[in-house]
């Protein structure tokens, strides 16, 4: 039998001061409370919303509580990783009793006939979809109904996304892995020991992922990002190479050549630099920039700001929608709906797709993946190999049709066929 004293129980962890805010202590370790402090920094940003359901919030509260406890047993970090990938089951259950309000909608895909059931818990909910019961449905509040559903964990994690829950390809793509890391807890083959570092990220994912089912999304977010902050800015380049990019009222265009060329954008601004090689015909941002006015002179653009005032605004990242073309063996850039409907006739020829992606590049090598032969990616459904969802496949109307049912902006645009130029590379030995 093991036994521990009180005093060794109360024993700091030296494994646990070895984790400091600058990396792994070598020469030196933290104290321990110091450690604690530092272990309580690592779950900043980890609270869950008041709408959380009660019994979701107390096991998320004892995963946190495990892991603090790790400055005392280390093997605490492990034991609190392995918990949070199970609460997130608990998490998608309650939040399903909670969002139908114990009462669910069947169908029976034969006759169509619909029936609503009351269901106390989730038990039952799992012994109505059983295989005896397989012509009975789930209705889901967008109208349409759950083909397969038996309220296991990678089923609930699919009806979350198709009630829009839980946005983005990105996570989607996770998914399988997701539901593979919970079976490896749920059934292990040995023994693993994990770090603190591993432990804060699961649950910071968990709290994302909790908060977004209660309609919450995190101000930049790993995995389920709030919608981004976008505010007008000017882009200002010369013939010499030079781009200046900021607010319009503050970037100085004095020392620029008297040609120098100017655009009004509305774009996220953490990293300016994305705005680099900016083509308003083509979707190449990670985040969405938008083409206010322009081009034209830095008189001109303060001017039109003046008068017309533009204004911030936030726009969602994920779920976006780009239009793909595939004229033979090339494949195009990705584009808006509005910019695809507004092209000549002579540029509709080829096959084309409306990809849903997070960001422009996935969309793109989307596609591009399909010319290898080799290649996992497919139009099918949502890829299993990719971050990417191809909604459909067709000619030019095709698809404007199809986005214009999907109430996508399909008002035909033509924007200026200029781009913002990459900086010149430094002369060697400048």
């Amino acid at each position: 039998m093991i036994t521990r004293t009180l005093d060794e129980l109360r024993t700091p962890d030296e494994r646990a001061q070895l984790f400091t805010p600058y990396g792994l202590g070598v020469s030196h370790i933290l104290t321990p409370e110091s450690a604690l402090a530092h272990q309580h920094a690592m779950l900043d940003g980890t609270d869950l919303v008041d709408e959380v359901a009660e019994s979701t919030r107390l096991r998320f509260e004892r995963v946190r509580t495990l892991y603090l406890r790790g400055v005392l047993d280390y093997e605490s970090f492990t034991v609190a990783d392995d918990d949070a990938r199970l609460v997130v089951e608990h998490a998608l259950r309650d939040r399903f009793m909670a969002f139908y309000r114990h009462r669910i909608v069947l169908v029976n895909t034969s006759s169509g006939r619909k029936r609503t059931k009351q269901v106390d818990s989730f038990e039952k909910v799992r012994a109505t979809f059983t295989r005896r019961n397989s012509q009975w449905k789930l209705q889901l509040t967008t109208g349409g109904v759950l083909d397969e559903f038996n309220g296991m964990l990678n089923d609930l994690w699919n009806w979350a996304r198709a009630e829009g829950l839980l946005p983005g390809q990105r996570t989607r793509s996770m998914q399988l892995v997701q539901v593979a890391l919970r079976n490896a807890v749920a059934h292990p083959s040995g023994y693993h020991l994990g770090t603190p570092v591993d432990a804060a990220r699961v649950i910071h994912d968990l709290a994302e992922i909790i908060n977004c089912l209660w309609g919450a999304r995190t101000p930049g977010g790993r995995l389920h990002p709030a919608p981004v902050h976008r505010s007008v800015q000017l882009i200002v380049w010369d013939h010499t190479g030079r781009v200046k990019i900021g607010d319009v009222s503050s970037v100085p265009t004095e020392d620029m050549a008297i040609d120098a060329t100017c655009l009004v954008v509305r774009a996220q601004v953490d990293d300016r630099d994305e705005l680099l090689g900016f083509d308003p015909r083509f979707e190449t941002t990670r985040y969405p920039v938008e083409l206010l006015w322009g081009p034209g002179t830095a008189e001109q653009a303060r001017a039109w700001v003046q008068a017309h005032r533009p204004e911030d605004d936030e726009v969602d990242t994920l779920d976006r929608h780009f239009v793909i073309r595939r004229h033979g063996d090339r494949v195009g850039p990705p584009r808006s709906t509005a910019v695809t409907a507004g092209l000549p006739s002579d540029q509709r020829a080829g096959t084309w797709f409306l990809v849903k992606a997070d960001d422009p590049l996935s969309a793109f090598n989307h596609i591009r993946n399909q010319t290898d032969a080799t290649s996992a990616c497919t139009n099918t459904e949502p890829c299993r190999n990719c971050p990417a969802h191809t909604l459909i496949e067709g000619d030019w109307d095709t698809i404007l049709h199809y986005a214009t049912q999907a109430g996508l902006d399909t008002r035909p645009a033509d924007p200026a066929h200029i781009r913002v130029p990459l900086p010149l590379p430094p002369w060697p030995g400048s």
